[in-house]
């Protein structure tokens, strides 16, 4: 394992203990909830002499689920939530993610009538790893993607439609999304909507997000988070949708199974095979091993 993939794995680490040190110390304060969980899995296969073929293969996968630090008094309210999630997987000589993950999103809110707040949201997202994709954006770099190319997110101003604390809608009437690619191999190629030569581009719009959060049996739990933007300067009939939905079962008090969903669709991005297009994107991770809530 390469030394930088060792860093990046002990920085996981270190963010994990430190929110739980930091859900600890809030939870003595009233105004603060907090609520959360990680794991760890691990899957080995090995083959000696075996008729039907195999390949010895490791994977291992790490992360923390919806870490959700709120802060509520009176007319005023601050939420967070925090998805972290990294896997490998070593097969043979072959080496490839399996899950690469940075997901935050900061809400403020401000009492307006009945069920309405005032609203103000920043999302974030990105990953940690390079990503290597059957058709690579160029011959020279082979990697489609690393930490900070992409990250995207909105910062949205609007209404906040909360009936209970399992769902929210956010209306934003002004939005802005922006799109960073800070690597120069692939900036200078021009990806995720971003010019050739350039590091970041700004779109503004409307948005919708709409978060779900539900305790659906006794063992398991679910949310939903879907994020919806239109630029209302250019082609506001296509739409940018980003649909994650995480469903945790817990098993015992230290073992678990995690199914991970995410549909996307971007027009700005193009896939780099055949037909070189924006196309809807899916990806699933399922995985079952140790895990903590606090």
């Amino acid at each position: 394992m390469k030394i930088c993939i060792v860093r990046k794995i002990f920085i996981l680490l270190a963010i994990f203990f430190t929110n739980i040190i930091m859900a600890q110390e809030v939870a003595k304060v009233s105004y603060w909830k907090h609520s959360g969980s990680s794991y760890l899995n691990l899957t080995q296969s090995s083959f000696s002499s075996w008729a039907a073929g195999g390949e010895n293969s490791i994977a291992v996968g790490m992360g923390i689920n919806n870490i959700r630090l709120n802060y509520i008094k009176q007319k005023i309210s601050w939420e967070n939530s925090l998805a972290l999630g990294y896997g490998l997987q070593y097969q043979g000589s072959k080496r490839s993610k399996t899950n690469d993950v940075i997901d935050l999103i900061s809400k403020f809110g401000y009492k307006a009538f009945g069920k309405f707040n005032y609203a103000a949201q920043i999302t974030f997202k990105t990953q940690f790893d390079k990503g290597y994709p059957k058709y690579p954006i160029t011959p020279e770099s082979r990697y489609n993607s690393k930490f900070m190319s992409p990250a995207s997110g909105l910062l949205s101003l609007g209404f906040d439609y909360k009936p209970n604390a399992e769902f929210s809608l956010v209306l934003s009437p002004i939005t802005g999304k922006y799109t960073l690619v800070l690597d120069d191999s692939l900036s200078k190629v021009g990806v995720y909507g971003v010019k050739p030569n350039r590091n970041a581009y700004y779109e503004l719009g409307t948005s919708v997000t709409v978060v779900y959060n539900k305790n659906i049996a006794k063992n398991i739990t679910l949310r939903s988070v879907t994020d919806i933007f239109s630029n209302l300067l250019r082609s506001p009939e296509n739409a940018d949708i980003n649909w994650d939905i995480n469903i945790n079962f817990k098993v015992t008090k230290y073992i678990s199974s995690n199914l991970s969903l995410q549909f996307k669709y971007d027009d700005d991005t193009r896939n780099n095979g055949p037909d070189r297009g924006p196309s809807l994107q899916f990806k699933q991770v399922l995985g079952m091993g140790f895990s903590y809530n606090f």
